[in-house]
């Protein structure tokens, strides 16, 4: 490709993206924004107003080497992340937008776009596969999910009757959160792995079926699993009183319809890292952006 106006261009997402093209610009980087979220002023404080143009998702994409869309890159698989403009961005016209050898980055990017990048030539790369990153996010996310849910029930945390569904990285710290605030917490998950690993943490480890038998017990239900697993059967046995959080990407655990319908407090919490720490969470993609940018300009092949 050619040599490039931008070093980076950041488009769509919310104020972590903000913040992100922020720090790249005081880090004496190029940058150009797309798409972006109003910000706070003191987001942009120190920086010249147009220190960070606004372009087209087109000509950004078009006059930057590495563009970094948001996490996730897209929430219904057709267009992208974003609610600053009232246009509806398609996610496969970025394939048309994007040369051979430029480097995209977004998180939880579809496999069909990422196959059709990699036949282009891009240099397509998700977030997600970052260990590290993932870690932080799930460190964001439970933070968040706690707030909700503290803000969603009458009831204190503290000693309250806790299950967390599923036990990935997110469900991993939930429940230490959860633990250090002297919950107690039974922990429900599908694969034996996951329940084995879960009982030296948790003070319980069940099968979901086993879980969805004593479902009554519980103050609060966090779930993770992207799976519709709370159907309206099970949450008819669910207390009125319980609160239930879903952190699952798309399409979640819960019928909240069925929820709504049993006068259930339910509440779907997505992008919580970009609602309860956009800055600690930009920085952590910046520092997955810098290795990501340095293992593929040292070895100039996709990853």
């Amino acid at each position: 490709m050619n040599v490039s106006e931008y070093d980076y261009a950041v488009i769509g997402g919310d104020l972590r993206q903000v913040y992100l093209a922020a720090e790249l610009a005081r880090a004496g980087h190029s940058v150009c924004q797309s798409a972006l979220c109003r910000p706070p002023e003191q987001i942009l404080q120190g920086l010249d107003a147009n220190t960070i143009p606004t372009l087209s998702p087109e000509d950004a994409c078009r006059s930057s080497s590495c563009v970094i869309c948001p996490i996730p890159f897209s929430k219904d698989g057709i267009f992208l992340n974003q609610n600053r403009s009232k246009k509806n961005y398609p996610i496969q016209q970025f394939l048309l937008y994007l040369a051979p050898g430029q480097l995209f980055l977004a998180g939880c990017i579809p496999k069909e776009f990422s196959r059709t990048a990699r036949e282009k030539n891009i240099c397509c790369f998700d977030f997600m596969k970052d260990t590290s990153l993932s870690h932080f996010n799930s460190i964001a996310t439970a933070e968040g999910v706690l707030c909700e849910a503290i803000r969603l029930s009458p009831k204190n945390l503290q000693q309250s009757r806790c299950a967390v569904l599923g036990y990935g990285t997110c469900g991993r710290t939930i429940t230490d959160k959860l633990k250090g605030m002297r919950c107690y917490v039974t922990v429900a998950a599908a694969p034996s792995l996951e329940i084995s690993q879960a009982a030296c943490f948790a003070d319980q480890s069940l099968p979901l079926n086993a879980f969805f038998r004593q479902i009554r017990e519980y103050d609060f239900i966090f779930n993770t699993i992207p799976a519709t697993l709370l159907t309206k059967d099970i949450l008819s046995r669910i207390r009125p009183d319980t609160a239930i959080l879903d952190i699952a990407s798309s399409p979640g655990g819960v019928d909240f319809a069925a929820a709504k319908e049993l006068s259930l407090a339910a509440q779907a919490c997505p992008g919580l890292p970009g609602k309860y720490a956009p800055l600690s969470s930009a920085q952590a993609i910046l520092s997955s952006v810098s290795r990501i940018k340095s293992d593929f300009e040292r070895s100039k092949t996709c990853l």
